[in-house]
């Protein structure tokens, strides 16, 4: 007895310390102090701590906590921002420092528009970095100056495409990939299947990686009023320069060091406060201000609703739920308040069910007279297509990889593997293909006959509706579906997007297909409350005062991959995805 009532007390103690700490923690947020006002003269900067996505996320306490996962902005919000300086009589320039981390080529083409107008109100824009990308000179290009230090280097290689394969491996460890599939481009199989890609993917990522470099040399030429052919012989000719020639070559500006340029927003606006450099104003802040005192709207109201990540069954927040999705559209359908919906759409595809459950609240929003545009981000392909093309339009950007009309099944096989270690498995069943999506045994042909019927079934619907929702004839759509990858510019061409134009874009066309010329903006944002509402505040995105330099963080590549192969052994299967997980340098 007495042994229990000790290990109680001790408990309850643990308990109360721990709760203890939590209050004192908590406590120290509601009373901090309040933060300093944005100066009357300043910079706003932008460095390489902004990370965005097309909604915006939080990480979770432990994912903070172990340094997984970090906050990320709103895209629509950071451009916001941008536009908002352009008028803003407290800035007098933007910073640009090192390389934020930006979801993709048209997050970058789509802030450096924003940067552009603020550059046409006569004000400056710095950028500096102690060596310069191709990928990160895309946002910098818009400044004047454009400045690094005298070792630096400049990256203006081209761009190229990683994708990797792993069928030796996966034959040296025993496991067999069988698999399904439709179109002549429908290459997600490959890396399970092959040591190097095939023709047919050689000449789409070619073309892929072509167009998307036309892009950059045409938006980086127009702000530096450089010839894109001057761009092209830069990059042929080795494209790796020194600052000096860098700068012979028209694309940098001035050759100094970071303490240098401090100097000069110096005087530009004033002295900053405390330790900082300079009067400055970070990214967030400066959002947060705007978001305090946002303008009332009136007119109709057009819902928001991002579908971001993956595809995949059911109700989930991990990607891009189908019924999640669905449930989201389905209440905007239902509430007279919304009058419309624009629907953004970043994803490479995922499973073929879950897209015709989003697709069918995509038709049944149209029937109920609320129009429907679709804003393609980054990647809307595959699946992230499939949702999107009944719209009644279409936007993306030029350098939007979108298409890949096409299905794939992915069947992993682990019976090699368990050999190896010794573990033998016996299926019990009653009807010949009970065990069809077992990874413990090879499909005989009559199984994979199956699924091959049931591929050509979904690729066959994909391609009606496809023709249905964009008005073409069903052979022209299987012409130029087989699982074939478009750049939006080439998308455009051939009739599978609408007009090209960011957000911004399709919200004017939601408006005009509603008639109207005043409009009201619900993205659909739950207000958080109690703990919820603490803990955003806990881990929200801070600014950290510029006074010395941070370098950029590579992602892993080959890491991704592997959670794409996690992905299809943990739901075998039938997918519309992108053919691969595409890594540009």
């Amino acid at each position: 007895m007495n042994n229990f009532l000790k290990m109680t007390l001790a408990s309850v103690i643990g308990l109360m310390l721990a709760i203890g700490i939590l209050v004192t923690i908590f406590s120290s947020y509601w009373v901090a102090e309040p933060e300093l006002g944005i100066p009357s003269s300043c910079v706003l900067v932008l460095d390489e701590t902004l990370l965005t996505s097309e909604a915006g996320s939080l990480p979770s306490l432990a994912g903070l906590m172990t340094e997984t996962e970090q906050a990320s902005m709103a895209l629509r919000k950071v451009i916001a921002a941008i536009r908002a300086a352009a008028t803003d009589k407290r800035i007098q320039a933007i910073l640009l420092l090192n390389e934020g981390q930006y979801h993709g080529m048209t997050a970058r083409k789509e802030l450096q528009s924003a940067l552009m107008e603020f550059r046409e109100a006569d004000k400056p824009i710095y950028a500096y970095a102690s060596d310069y990308t191709q990928n990160g000179y895309y946002l910098s290009s818009v400044a004047d100056p454009v400045v690094m230090p005298p070792l630096g280097i400049f990256d203006m290689k081209g761009l190229s495409a990683e994708v990797e394969y792993y069928a030796t491996a996966m034959e040296a460890l025993g496991v067999e990939m069988q698999v399904t599939r439709v179109g002549k481009y429908k290459s997600a199989v490959e890396p399970y299947l092959l040591s190097e890609s095939s023709e047919a993917n050689r000449e789409q990522m070619m073309a892929i990686l072509n167009d998307l470099q036309s892009t950059f040399l045409q938006d980086v030429g127009e702000a530096r009023g450089l010839s894109e052919e001057t761009l092209q012989s830069l990059i042929q000719s080795g494209g790796l320069l020194s600052a000096t020639e860098a700068k012979q070559a028209g694309l940098v500006d001035q050759i100094a060091y970071f303490d240098q340029i401090l100097e000069e927003l110096q005087e530009l606006a004033g002295r900053g406060q405390d330790d900082e450099a300079f009067a400055q104003v970070g990214i967030f802040r400066y959002m947060k201000e705007m978001e305090e005192s946002e303008d009332t709207q009136s007119g109709p109201v057009i819902a928001v609703v991002y579908a971001e990540g993956e595809i995949v069954d059911g109700f989930t927040e991990d990607g891009i739920g189908g019924d999640t999705l669905a449930a989201k559209l389905r209440s905007v359908r239902l509430d007279p308040y919304f009058d419309g919906v624009v629907l953004r759409v970043n994803s490479p595809g995922g499973s073929a069910s879950a897209s015709e459950v989003i697709l069918r609240e995509m038709q049944l929003l149209k029937e109920a007279d609320k129009p429907v545009v679709v804003s393609m981000g980054p990647v809307a392909a595959s699946g992230g297509y499939w949702i999107s093309c009944q719209a009644d339009a279409i936007f993306a950007q030029p350098n939007t990889i979108t298409g890949s009309i096409g299905v794939f099944g992915m069947f992993p096989n682990m019976e090699g593997l368990l050999d190896e270690v010794g573990v033998k498995v016996e299926v019990f069943k009653t009807g010949p293909n009970t065990d069809l999506f077992s990874f413990y045994h090879h499909k005989s042909d009559q199984q994979m006959a199956v699924m091959q019927g049931y591929v050509d079934n979904i690729y066959d619907g994909f391609l009606d509706r496809v023709a249905e929702g964009r008005g073409m004839d069903r052979d022209q759509v299987h012409e130029i579906a087989q699982g074939r990858v478009w750049t939006g510019t080439r998308a455009l061409d051939l009739g599978l997007v609408d007009e090209l134009g960011d957000l911004d874009s399709a919200i004017e066309k939601c408006a005009n297909l509603l008639d109207t010329e005043e409009w009201q903006l619900d993205f659909l944002e739950e207000e958080a409350e109690g703990v919820d509402l603490l803990l955003g505040a806990m881990l929200a995105p801070e600014d950290y005062p510029v006074v010395d330099l941070g370098l950029p963080q590579e992602a892993m590549s080959l890491w991704k991959g592997l959670q794409t192969f996690r992905s299809y052994a943990q739901r075998p299967g039938v997918y519309a995805r992108l053919p691969f997980n595409i890594n540009i340098h």
